[in-house]
């Protein structure tokens, strides 16, 4: 009820209810017949994108942007966030919480992986910023997809220093038309998509049906018993009606769910250090059992007084004779996801010059996880197991006045946003560390954030135009935490939930309650030149913002006060002289980036064939930067005040961020292009500010992009036509150098896909496919699992072998 009165005083302030054309597409409007590109045309299509809230040519916007519309989305094979990675250089997706959860770093710029701290890049789906938890969802029936890079600090909904993942779906059309396709591949992948797209009221409604449903086994086996992990179990509805009752107005309201039940991602022992919780002398029965010391006899049982012991070594030795295909665990790991979410955009044109816009967005999530992130099966002391119970909503409004003034030399856009997110249910998280039992630590937070902004853009001639952009931010956030006095037995973790509700959380024993309020001012400025008709050159100087946090639960425990209130006793048992005193830690300060950028963008004909250049050059100052220090070694998983997810952020310094982006496309005739795209990051510590904390892991400063990215492209249209049908090759190669993650070093990795098409076959709408991915079977690892040194080891989750397998389409 409460949703449906939202979104209808949301439709009642606007008067009427519309719709905006979608992001990223050829320059005919979406209520129309999409245009009939055929294979040979499309990788030279104008793509039309929204970077400044407004219908422009790709090459014509002064910003980095890589966008993707329907046809190429297919060509490469895009069916998930992830497979981004390998088209768009400079960005990776990689995913957190089991592969629940999508963190997108842009920039040497990323989330840290605590509670509900904010993104550094932030994903929209049909114009609603996702909220981290449960962003990572499939990609079917899209539009386009576009990728900003740098602050977005002026116009999208919520701020952001690193950039924006714009998302679009198909939107209806007034033409009875549509698609199903399915797959079948190596590791019983199955896969069916399909939409139908009906007009209920020629040129005033049309609806648009959509879903997808996809099996796969898990590439990594495990050796335990249980679900093999890495596997896909997923499946999608979405429904999009467009209402446009007369000229000026439109309304579009999508409807989007998400299901899936899947093992979450493996985690593989990958090096065991000299040094850590694994080699505490105390422990080492259970984890380093072949050292013997006065705490541990030997690796044999004894029987009533201790089970058998285990060797991190032998482990280690075993992982590396298996390789990272097979894997073990003593939990039964699970990645429940439960996501649904409506938006309305309304647009209604006072007049040619003035057009108002609202766009409504209701979010709800709920996920469950259970992870074994040490990548091993000891008993009874587990290293370490992750567990994660999340339910949340979000509410957002945003709405536009944006026109032309004085013949067009003039637009302007003005606007306001307000996002609200709070928890609907039960949620905590539970990371027992050396220990057989850990206990729910529950952190409810609520969050605000409202905005004003306006953008101007003037042409003082008809090649050079100033552009200028302003934005208040005011954000509220209020948090209840609690550790739960009972311990939940980590092999039962996966039929365990907290039992403290969020109404009850300020009453509870031990609550401690938080309130932080901010402001910012974040802006922009920049000059556009037309050089000529096939050069465009700009400079823009940006401010970007990410608000702050808090670190949960309240520290109030000896071993958080530095035994200001009792004794502390550590990991191994015994008491600690010099704990942690981390008060002065309990929140982080928002963090802030200006930059500047200078881009050139340029498109010339050859004869018969085009040659596209695109560079750009940013060199940016991140101050205030935050960083996740690992608190295991120094805070028992089993205290009171241990932190969630065993890590608090904390503010280190100043950082200077400089790198380049180039796109350079070759097409010496319609039937062959080439495509390189490059991007570059550089980071360069200015000052540091870290903690003096003794034991404290201090993680790695270098920043999460790898330094440099690439991708070579092929598309290739056959010269023959057989059954009057077009063939098209699409082949892939990507690379990127080294990257850093926590304390661990990821080596420099290459990927190869390929697809071929033959679409329409006899003239009809029948299409076959086959595609590969990674086509020499590389195995690299693209994500940590465990990453801290205090732990003494580090586990990665490993990208998929080789994938194959046919498809089959019909287009109607």
């Amino acid at each position: 009820m409460k949703l449906m009165e939202m979104m209808s005083a949301s439709a009642l302030a606007m008067g009427a209810v519309t719709v905006c054309p979608a992001y990223a597409q050829t320059a005919e409007s979406s209520a129309k017949a999409p245009p009939q590109e055929t294979a040979s045309d499309a990788s030279f299509s104008d793509i039309i994108v929204t970077a400044n809230r407004r219908e422009e040519n790709a090459q014509t916007v002064p910003v980095s942007v890589i966008a993707f519309g329907t046809e190429a989305l297919a060509e490469k094979s895009v069916r998930s966030l992830g497979d981004l990675t390998a088209v768009a250089p400079g960005i990776r997706f990689v995913h957190q919480g089991g592969g629940g959860n999508m963190n997108v770093v842009m920039r040497g710029l990323q989330r840290i992986p605590i509670g509900v701290a904010p993104n550094a890049v932030i994903n929209y789906f049909a114009d609603i910023p996702l909220n981290f938890q449960g962003s990572n969802i499939p990609a079917y029936d899209l539009g386009s997809v576009q990728v900003l890079k740098g602050p977005q600090g002026t116009l999208f909904g919520r701020n952001a220093i690193g950039g924006a993942v714009i998302i679009t779906p198909q939107a209806p059309t007034y033409n009875l038309e549509g698609y199903v396709r399915g797959s079948y591949g190596n590791y019983d992948y199955k896969d069916v998509e399909g939409a139908i797209n009906v007009p209920i009221i020629d040129g005033k409604i049309a609806l648009r049906l959509s879903g997808k449903m996809t099996r796969r086994d898990g590439y990594t086996k495990n050796l335990s018993g249980g679900h093999d992990m890495d596997d896909v179990h997923q499946d999608s509805f979405r429904a999009s009606l467009l209402i446009e009752p007369t000229d000026g107005f439109r309304n579009i309201t999508i409807f989007d769910w998400f299901r899936a039940r899947e093992a979450g991602t493996g985690s593989i022992l990958s090096a065991v250090l000299p040094t850590g919780l694994v080699r505490v002398p105390q422990l080492a029965h259970f984890f380093d059992c072949h050292t013997v010391n006065a705490f541990n006899p030997g690796c044999g049982a004894i029987p009533g007084a201790l089970p058998a012991g285990n060797d991190i070594d032998d482990a280690f030795a075993l992982q590396q004779q298996l390789g990272p295909r097979k894997t073990f665990s003593e939990i039964n790991q699970r990645l429940n996801r439960d996501l649904w979410g409506v938006s309305n955009k309304t647009e209604f044109a006072l007049s040619d010059a003035v057009t108002l816009r609202n766009i409504f967005g209701y979010r709800r999530t709920h996920l469950e996880t259970d992870l074994n992130t040490d990548g091993v099966a000891f008993t009874p002391l587990p290293i370490i197991t992750a567990s994660n119970r999340a339910r949340e909503e979000q509410i957002s409004d945003e709405f536009h006045v944006f026109g032309t003034l004085f013949n067009d030399r003039l637009d302007y856009l003005v606007g306001a946003f307000y996002i609200k997110e709070n928890p609907t249910g039960l949620e905590g998280s539970n990371f027992p560390v050396a220990a057989a039992a850990g206990p729910w630590v529950i952190a409810y937070t609520d969050k605000t954030n409202k905005a004003v902004f306006g953008q101007l853009g003037f042409k003082i001639t008809d090649s050079i135009k100033l552009n200028g952009g302003i934005r208040y931010n005011k954000t509220s956030q209020s948090a209840c935490s609690v550790t739960e006095k009972t311990t939940v037995p980590t092999i039962l973790i996966d039929t365990s939930e907290p039992s403290i509700a969020p109404d009850a959380c300020a009453s509870a024993a031990g609550a401690s309650t938080a309130s932080t309020k901010e402001s910012a001012t974040t802006y922009n400025v920049g000059v556009d030149w037309q050089v000529s008709d096939s050069i465009f050159a700009y400079v823009t100087h940006r401010k970007g913002y990410r608000e702050g946090g808090l670190n949960y639960p309240g520290f109030t425990t000896p071993c958080t006060t530095g035994n200001s209130n009792g004794v502390c006793i550590g990991n191994n048992g015994l008491p600690t002289a010099n704990p942690a005193d981390l008060r002065p830690y309990q929140s982080y300060q928002p963090e802030t980036l200006k930059d500047v950028e200078i881009g050139v963008k340029s498109e010339f004909r050859l004869g018969e064939g085009r040659l596209r250049f695109n560079v750009s050059a940013y060199r940016g100052t991140y101050s205030n930067a935050v960083v996740a220090f690992n608190t295991s070694a120094i805070v028992p998983s089993n205290d009171t005040s241990a932190p969630q997810s065993s890590s608090i952020g904390i503010n280190v310094g100043k950082r200077r961020l400089s790198g380049f982006e180039t796109e350079v496309m070759f097409q010496p005739n319609r039937s062959l292009s080439f495509t390189n795209t490059l991007a570059y990051v550089h980071q360069k510590i200015l000052s540091n500010t870290l903690p003096d904390i003794p034991g404290l892991q201090l993680p790695s400063l270098t920043p999460a992009s790898p330094k440099w990215s690439l991708t070579n492209s092929i598309r290739w249209v056959l010269p023959f036509r057989p059954a009057d049908g077009e063939i098209v090759l699409n082949a892939d190669h990507y690379h990127q150098s080294r990257f850093y993650n926590g304390n661990d070093t990821f080596a420099a990795y290459d990927n190869v896909n390929a697809r071929i098409e033959w679409s329409g076959i006899g003239g009809s709408g029948m299409t076959v496919a086959a595609f590969l991915r990674n086509a020499f079977n590389d195995t690299y690892a693209y994500a940590s699992s465990a990453s801290s040194a205090s732990l003494g080891i580090f586990t990665r989750s490993y990208n998929e072998p080789r994938m194959y397998g046919l498809e089959l389409g019909y287009k109607f």
